[in-house]
């Protein structure tokens, strides 16, 4: 009897998958450009970078440890679990930029890499388009980074984040 019930499950199933239509080249496309799933205990961050004059990389640190670093059109992501974490920019051509942020399990974050808006409203217009990022800047954990910092970090809603990242290439 089990081997009857096998023979007919396998038929069934085998028939199914034979009937399946191929996915187009742009639906593959567009499953390899989303984002990987984090895991139910952990956070997925995102750190990008969307322009920039100069095309030199800048560093990230996570609580002091080195994760990675993004150049103009790039991004990468880490896992964390929950928690307060310290994120640092490092440049080398100018002071470090660092944020404190609480992040939640099962969420992902998106922190765009830009310049610091500390001149006049004219200014940081220039800046923004010359070498700005996407969403809200983050506060620094010291009122001198962002005068003397040549990149700091902006938090980006998740959905626009999810878009950018998918026009852009992994580091």
């Amino acid at each position: 009897m089990w081997a009857l019930t096998l023979g007919v499950v396998a038929q069934f199933c085998g028939g199914a998958l034979a009937q399946a239509p191929e996915a187009s080249p742009k639906a593959k496309a567009q499953v390899r450009s989303q984002p990987k799933p984090q895991t139910s205990d952990g956070a997925r961050l995102y750190f990008l970078r969307e322009k920039g004059v100069i095309s030199t990389g800048v560093g990230i640190k996570i609580n002091g440890q080195q994760v990675g670093s993004v150049a103009k059109g790039t991004y990468f992501s880490v896992n964390r679990p929950p928690g307060r974490y310290r994120i640092t920019c490092v440049n080398p051509m100018s002071m470090d930029y660092e944020s404190e942020i609480q992040i939640e399990a099962g969420r992902t974050y998106y922190f765009g890499i830009g310049r610091p808006q500390v001149s006049a409203p004219g200014q940081n217009l220039v800046n923004q388009a010359l070498a700005g990022s996407s969403g809200q800047q983050m506060r620094s954990t010291s009122p001198q980074m962002p005068a003397n910092a040549a990149a700091g970090f902006y938090q980006i809603d998740a959905a626009e984040g999810a878009a950018i990242v998918s026009q852009m290439k992994p580091q």
